[in-house]
């Protein structure tokens, strides 16, 4: 007769989601056929995935939110990211250079997408208004594609209980366009992984 751990089941790590990745990446397949078979493994250890290290639920005493680098790929150049965050801690309004797939592990995310009114004919200057408000909860999973300008939004946790998301980016994950929607404006801003800083 098997023994008990014999019989029970594997939890699908992040190491094996990266492994998986890298290895939807080697198939070459067109962008958006490439993050919707990502967004599948992200849906599988959003849903029934290992817990998360503790390693990387640690929380920034005052960043905004936390980000805590799992796993860059130098030679196929894609990026997974633990995010942590407080109660109702949110990013600016941004976008990415590359696509990008989000899965909630735990607590309720709040994304509000943003559609970009001008035609991007004046550098540093941009018109911005609220296209849709979504309510993301444990296991959800969003893809982001180019191009960019349809791909304005911000992130936040809905509640007062912690959330985590894991976000895996086709680039290393360390710029943004940040918009600051008040003044019309935009820049690009450097992102930093909080468990690699001594």
């Amino acid at each position: 007769m098997e023994s008990d751990a014999r019989l029970a089941p594997t939890l699908y790590t992040l190491e094996n989601y990266a492994a998986d990745v890298a290895a939807v990446l080697d198939r070459k397949l067109p962008v958006d056929q490439t993050v919707k078979d990502i967004a599948l493994l992200k849906r599988r250890l959003a849903t029934g995935g290992a817990p998360i290290p503790e390693r990387y639920l640690k929380r920034h005493p005052i960043a905004p939110y936390t980000r805590n680098l799992v796993h860059h790929d130098p030679v196929r150049g894609f990026t997974v990211i633990v995010l942590v965050w407080g109660p109702f801690q949110d990013t600016a309004v941004h976008d990415h250079y590359d696509w990008c797939v989000v899965g909630v592990m735990d607590g309720t995310a709040h994304v509000t997408n943003y559609e970009r009114l001008d035609d991007a004919s004046v550098p540093g200057q941009a018109e911005l208004r609220i296209a849709s408000s979504i309510i993301q909860p444990v296991g959800s999973v969003a893809a982001l594609l180019p191009p960019r300008r349809s791909n304005i939004h911000k992130m936040a946790n809905a509640g007062r209980k912690t959330m985590v998301s894991v976000h895996t980016y086709g680039d290393p994950g360390t710029k943004a366009v940040a918009f600051n929607v008040k003044e019309g404006t935009y820049a690009e801003i450097d992102l930093k992984f909080h468990n690699m800083e001594p």
